[in-house]
């Protein structure tokens, strides 16, 4: 009995310390910030008259981000321009800054997410869609994005035979179609229209470009193009990678969906997933790459002496699809990007092991003991 009060005393000390930690500890950090001006004065106040950032959503924005939350988008889009650790976003175009904290202070709905099987939309409501657009993205996605796997909302919308002042055209090879946006779309439309980081603060200002000079832009034209004339890939291998990359990031059936574990750059996310830049696995043995890819991985591994305790599925939509071509084109890709520098895969080699590991279930990942035995 006394062995049961300390087992349970020693839970609700843990809940406790972690509520602490989570909560009052966020709270410490973050409870006192306020909107403020992009520059303070020198003794820290703000300047008067000085617009305030960030701003509150309008009213419909607002409904709109229950609506966003309530359809699911927060599960395949994040909102939140990362640092340097994660891959620069800034030079993907999603924004002009990092984000901080202070970005979402008077959102009712914060939506920062975590995967990104979609582009980051913290600054969506700049990238000059129209409204026309959005709603032509949430009614039917696929009439513009062929490749697109965000479901279709046709719920939102109400169907018109002919078309009339308020409708929106949509085309598509099969029948084009009059829409009317229900208020539902018009809330979620308004609230992507309103995300926006378009404002320095006092703890992050906008990243400078850097300035070339029209000399400097020729100098690096010039070594450039002797560059590509002294090392052109032979035709074969330009078209192996041009393939292997577009399947790494390509999140629809035929591709690997691998960008949103490795990221784009190769670099992996800090303690989840390891990077392939420079990975001693990718660069190493081919056959355990090889198994890998078919089969997927799970438990410690090591990478550049950094240890990973995660699950890799068999890449591919759905996950195992990849055939012999595709895995020997995606693993060539990722051997010669980010800096990589290896051999090239063929679809012979593929077959070669897929033979020898015929009997083994599809969806068996493999363990790092297993392949180091084999």
């Amino acid at each position: 009995m006394n062995n049961i009060f300390k087992f349970a005393l020693g839970i609700l000390s843990t809940l406790v310390f972690a509520w602490l930690a989570f909560v009052v500890g966020a709270r410490a950090q973050f409870g006192d910030l306020e909107p403020t001006s992009s520059t303070l004065n020198e003794d820290g106040s703000i300047p008067e008259d000085a617009d305030l950032y960030p701003k509150a959503f309008s009213g419909i924005a607002q409904q709109g981000a229950v609506e966003y939350v309530s359809l699911g988008c927060a599960t395949c889009h994040t909102q939140q321009v990362r640092l340097v650790e994660a891959g620069f976003d800034v030079e993907r175009g999603w924004g002009k800054r990092p984000s901080v904290p202070r970005d979402y202070i008077l959102q009712n709905e914060v939506s920062i997410g975590n995967t990104r099987v979609g582009p980051d939309l913290a600054n969506v409501g700049l990238r000059d869609y129209s409204d026309e657009w959005l709603h032509q993205h949430l009614f039917e996605p696929q009439s513009l994005v062929e490749d697109s796997i965000c479901p279709p909302s046709p719920f939102l919308y109400e169907i018109k035979d002919e078309p009339s002042a308020n409708t929106i055209l949509i085309k598509n090879d099969k029948e084009d179609k009059h829409i009317v946006p229900s208020l539902r779309a018009e809330r979620i439309v308004a609230y992507l229209q309103s995300l926006k980081q378009d404002y320095e603060l006092p703890e992050i200002s906008f990243v400078e470009e850097p300035k070339i000079s029209d000399d400097e832009i020729a100098e690096e034209t010039e070594a450039i193009e002797v560059d590509s004339n002294a090392t052109q890939l032979p035709s074969w291998l330009a078209e192996q990678i041009s393939s292997g990359k577009e399947i790494y990031m390509k999140a629809a059936p035929g591709g690997g969906l691998c960008f949103t574990c490795h990221q784009p750059n190769g670099q992996g996310l800090a303690g989840q997933f390891p990077p392939l830049a420079g990975s001693d696995w990718v660069l190493g043995d081919k056959e355990r790459l090889i198994k890998i890819t078919m089969h997927g991985l799970m438990g410690e591994i090591e990478v550049n002496g950094v240890k990973y305790n995660n699950v890799m599925a068999p890449p591919g939509i759905p996950p195992g699809s990849l055939t012999n071509q595709q895995i020997a084109d995606v693993l060539t890709y990722i051997r010669n990007d980010w800096g990589n520098s290896a051999s090239s895969i063929s679809k012979e080699e593929v077959k070669t092991i897929r033979e020898s590991v015929k009997d083994r279930p599809a969806m068996q990942m493999w363990t790092a003991a297993e392949l180091e035995a084999n």
